[in-house]
């Protein structure tokens, strides 16, 4: 083999070397956003699933004693707040209407930049700790207080529309890289009251050192409108046999 003839299977080698060093990069990279979105984006375990508790439990018994399923509802609704001032700052997931035991849970999740907007919002001298308990999470109901006329529901008229404002029993919490959790679970809701049924269910957030539930919240969703369909399912194989191990 000639000089010449060496000196091109050496280039040749390099290309294929320098190849798939590139592709290497690109794929080691690729691989790993994947797995950061996933374990970022993935719901840990200490906030996932239903809190299971002595009110989801009788509701169950009675259920199963009458031979039937304990179900629950959810309805479809903007879960990530859109104003301009809160754009994108907290999601409601996994928000389940459980009738029969007068409880709604709900999981409630924030990321790092909303903390840093927070700062800015609020102009605080520090970051706080991811692990703090920045936010006050309540829900905020409307029942209607003229069932019989449906043309006044939409002004809030203290004449025609209550307001009850509602306060978490258990907070679960939970974090990942990116986001923060939260898994609340409301008592004592009667959504199938008729003497005043319910219109809307909201989740208000306000900053812990800023409560003033007279004031607009710093972010607020609907998680429940008597316009929209509700649809209805039957607690999953794992939510079962937890209820069957409580005790």
């Amino acid at each position: 083999m000639s000089n010449y003839e060496k000196d091109g299977l050496i280039v040749r080698i390099m290309k294929i070397f320098v190849k798939a060093i590139a592709l290497t990069l690109v794929f080691g990279t690729s691989i790993f956003f994947l797995w950061r979105a996933f374990i970022s984006t993935a719901i840990p375990k200490e906030v996932d699933g239903l809190v299971i508790n002595d009110s989801l439990h009788a509701a169950w018994e009675e259920a199963t004693e009458a031979g039937e399923a304990l179900t629950y509802f959810t309805q479809a609704q903007s879960d990530t707040t859109s104003a301009e001032h809160n754009y994108s700052y907290f999601t409601v997931k996994n928000v389940v209407f459980v009738e029969d035991a007068q409880q709604i849970q709900l999981l409630f999740r924030y990321n790092n930049a909303t903390i840093r907007h927070l700062v800015e919002d609020y102009e605080l001298p520090e970051v706080p700790d991811r692990g703090a308990d920045l936010y006050d999470v309540t829900l905020y109901v409307a029942y209607d207080l003229t069932p019989d006329d449906l043309t006044d529901n939409a002004g809030n008229d203290p004449a025609s529309v209550k307001f009850v404002r509602y306060e978490a029993t258990t907070c679960d919490t939970a974090k990942t890289l990116i986001y923060n959790y939260r898994r609340f679970v409301f008592e004592g809701v009667d959504m199938t009251v008729t003497e005043n049924p319910v219109l809307a269910v909201y989740v208000d957030v306000y900053y812990k050192e800023d409560i003033d539930y007279e004031k607009d919240p710093y972010g607020t969703l609907c998680i429940y409108d008597y316009l929209s369909e509700k649809e209805y399912r039957e607690m999953d194989k794992h939510t079962v046999e937890a209820l069957r191990a409580y005790s």
